[in-house]
């Protein structure tokens, strides 16, 4: 387990380089506003708070900047924070960059941004320049303003405008943790949605449009993602894989990550691509002070360190982390050979760090939320096998370290009991949400994620009190020799799991689907089993779905009424949730509530 996300976090041992002490790297940034007195500018290498920046009205050729690593390399990487405030009557308008052939890039519209400048000079004679602007423009009748520039930006097309003009308003949310909810013209509770907003200019709409933004609480409650390399176009995840062909001081690295091609059917049904991301936002579009969730595991937790997110442009992304001087920026390790294998995925790929970013793709990576507003994009789902089919429902097994809540009509069964003949009977969650490390049944619609939808929850909904007596299974590599250590190896003994082939739990281990005709040796990641330890149960057991008992009373379905079935109906009366509720059990008197009328008759049936 501690070899978990070792990747993003474990950076001395971890480059192909010689550690010694290494040189001094000197740069310099020239930051100046365009036209002179209608802005403020502000450089620097460190992360400031906007509050306390000590702006300046014109900052040319400013200090020289140094930063002394702890190994030899040609060339190091530093973060350029570019601040930009306009002055009253100005707006500003775009971030240029002076290019090799002398003339301006447009490189951003975002007043509080961020550039990587690499330098090879380790004199501060020779100290590297790199020249900005700061552009502002002067205000129309209509000008944008955000509600909070830390977590959104925005642009006007036409910023000198008229009575008569038309203009196009454009709003930026933070991509990672920005949320756009509306303009709102000179302090009016009324939101116009529309975004971009695009109108001609009467006396009667003029002023001021504030673009409102919520933030998405990232900080505090985390946003869940898929992360996705922008050349390879795979997903980084966690696996707990033991490559035998991986020299042992690398497999903490390897061990650790996976990437899985996005375009695999199954690459939006693997919980081990699911990340939570907490972070603080830099204002700047970035995030420091980063920490990643993968299989229940944290990347602080493992190392006592967090890691940085650094804007490249409006969707991508850099990834880095610093330890004992060095830098380490994560990178698709596509021109490299090294490939494995995960059990019912097939071949997959590892990453790699790397002393320094450039503009090639295979160093950006793309956060996709995993959300409500992106459903239809970036789902996670269940993705059940064709064969285990009945009465036109699917159905398969699913275990997870996050919390979620079913979606499309998927509905998520416990297995509270084996019944006398040997047959395994569910009973269903009745609110569908599942909280974490929760062993359930999924009964879909479809065989594809994307019809059976599994929503993961920043919340951490109660914990499922009732006895299930299925076990879930989420396995990662702890360094040890001997898979037996960390997984858990199918035994027809004691386990039974649900066929790939038929709706039944069988007493034979399912396929791996990368190599016909060979069982799994061990229980597959994040799925299920049923311990039948000192039962005498038959190798195939049926399962039924019917979840009522017939025995009034008996509202939590476990075949008896007693004080459990009272202080459960005292919960739902009382508007407490409770993790399984048998209505017809509980409506003694048939009048379609469950009320006092209906405990004291339970209470009544239990003391006779």
């Amino acid at each position: 387990m501690k070899r978990l996300l070792a990747t993003l976090l474990t950076i001395v041992g971890t480059f192909t380089m010689v550690h010694a002490i290494g040189p001094t790297f000197f740069y310099k940034y020239s930051v100046e506003p365009v036209p002179v007195g209608a802005g403020l500018v502000y450089a620097s290498d460190e992360d400031l708070d906007v509050e306390n920046i000590p702006w300046k009205s014109s900052w040319y050729r400013t200090v020289t900047f140094s930063k002394k690593i702890s190994v030899q390399q040609e060339a190091t990487t530093v973060t350029a924070f570019l601040y930009a405030k306009p002055m009253d009557g100005y707006l500003f308008s775009h971030w240029t960059k002076k290019n090799d052939n002398g003339g301006e890039t447009v490189f951003s519209y975002t007043a509080n941004t961020t550039d990587l400048v690499t330098t090879t000079s380790t004199t501060e004679a020779n100290a590297k320049l790199t020249e900005y602007k700061a552009y502002f423009v002067e205000k129309g009748v209509v000008y944008p303003e955000s509600s909070d520039e830390s977590i959104g930006s925005v642009t006007i097309d036409n910023p000198t405008n008229k009575v008569g003009d038309r203009v196009t308003l454009t709003a930026f949310p933070d991509h990672l943790n920005g949320k756009f909810i509306g303009w709102r013209r000179n302090n009016s509770s009324q939101l116009i949605t529309a975004n971009p907003y695009n109108f001609k200019i009467t006396n009667s709409n003029k002023g001021t449009y504030t673009a409102v933004f919520e933030a998405r609480g990232i900080e505090s409650k985390g946003i869940y993602i898929y992360l996705e390399n922008v050349k390879s176009k795979k997903f980084l995840g966690v696996t707990g894989t033991s490559e035998d062909s991986i020299s042992e001081e690398q497999r903490n690295f390897y061990n650790s990550m996976m990437l899985v091609d996005n375009s695999h059917r199954k690459s939006h049904s693997l919980p081990a691509l699911v990340l939570k991301l907490t972070g603080t936002p830099t204002g700047t579009g970035g995030l420091r002070s980063v920490d990643i969730q993968g299989q229940g595991i944290s990347t602080y937790n493992i190392s006592n360190l967090k890691f940085r997110v650094e804007k490249y442009d409006t969707l991508d992304y850099y990834i880095y982390g610093s330890a004992q001087g060095a830098t380490g920026y994560l990178k698709d390790n596509a021109d490299k050979t090294t490939y494995g294998e995960m059990e019912l995925i097939g071949t997959i790929r590892y990453p790699n760090l790397y002393n320094r970013p450039n503009n090639d793709t295979p160093y950006r990576w793309r956060f996709h939320h995993i959300d409500e507003e992106h459903l239809n994009d970036n789902y996670f789902g269940a993705l059940p096998s064709p064969k285990t089919f009945k009465n036109g429902k699917y159905y398969t097994t699913m275990y997870t370290a996050f919390p979620y809540r079913c979606l499309d009509n998927v509905k998520a069964y416990l297995v509270d009991k084996i019944l006398d003949n040997g047959s395994i009977h569910l009973v269903e969650i009745s609110d569908g949400i599942v909280p974490a490390y929760t062993a359930v049944i999924l009964e879909c619609s479809s065989t594809e994620a994307i019809g059976n939808r599994l929503l993961p929850l920043t919340t951490d909904p109660e914990p499922l009190t009732s006895t299930n007596l299925l076990k879930g299974e989420i396995w990662l590599h702890d360094g040890s020799e001997d898979e037996s250590n960390y997984r858990t190896r199918f035994d027809p003994a004691t386990m039974r799991v649900l066929s790939d082939d038929k709706f039944a739990f069988v007493a034979v281990n399912n396929k791996d689907d990368a190599h016909d005709n060979v069982t799994l040796e061990y229980i597959a990641n994040n799925t299920c089993y049923l311990d039948i330890t000192g039962k005498n149960v038959p190798e195939e057991m049926e399962i039924s779905t019917d979840s009522n008992s017939g025995l009034k009373g008996d509202v939590n379905n476990d075949g008896i009424v007693d004080i459990v079935d009272v202080m459960t109906t005292v919960n739902v009366i009382v508007k407490k949730k409770v993790p399984v509720f048998i209505f017809e059990n509980g409506d003694i008197n048939l009048d379609g509530i469950i009320d006092v009328v209906d405990l004291m008759e339970i209470v009544y049936i239990t003391l006779h």
